[in-house]
């Protein structure tokens, strides 16, 4: 995806700090501004120093957003939505870590599974307005023209193409 601009000296000097902690913050917010590759840098950092230490416990929030600058910056969806899983089963009731994994699947064109994590960060929090923003974007889909076969039936596909450009004519009829 996209090269590397941002080298950890850079960071290190912006942070001014060793504490991982102070890290994973500006990480996180640096996702939120969408700068990934700041955030990326910030969490693998902080990613490693937690892990060589004694605890060695890596918060969720840094798991999630690690995840999603991983995919949004490298493209590494499959090991990103691994980050995110672990977030997610590790604090199930957060639902921004729902909308993370969501949009890592979105960027590896995975709609199924997007709207699957969408869906249940929404079951958490209902009003969370990102997640209902992201979802919104994905859209619903109709129902397959005959209901009761599966929608990627050939028959279901060819009948539910014509219905679209049926309704597409009508429209530049009117």
């Amino acid at each position: 995806m996209a090269e590397d601009t941002i080298s950890l000296e850079d960071i290190q000097k912006e942070a001014g700090t060793d504490d991982p902690q102070e890290w994973i913050r500006r990480g996180i917010q640096a996702a939120r501004q969408k700068e990934y590759e700041k955030g990326l840098v910030y969490l693998a950092e902080a990613y490693r120093r937690l892990s060589r230490g004694p605890e060695g416990k890596i918060p969720p929030a840094a798991l999630s957003y690690y995840g999603l600058c991983l995919a949004m910056h490298k493209g590494r969806v499959k090991e990103a939505a691994e980050f995110c899983q672990i977030a997610v089963e590790r604090e199930f009731y957060n639902a921004e870590h729902y909308l993370n994994l969501g949009q890592v699947w979105i960027v590896g064109r995975s709609r199924r599974k997007a709207v699957d994590a969408l869906d249940r960060g929404l079951a958490i929090d209902p009003n969370h307005s990102e997640l209902n923003k992201v979802r919104a974007s994905l859209g619903v889909r109709k129902r397959p023209v005959i209901p009761f076969l599966h929608r990627d039936n050939p028959l279901n596909v060819s009948l539910g193409r014509m219905r679209t450009a049926k309704k597409a004519a009508g429209k530049k009829s009117k």
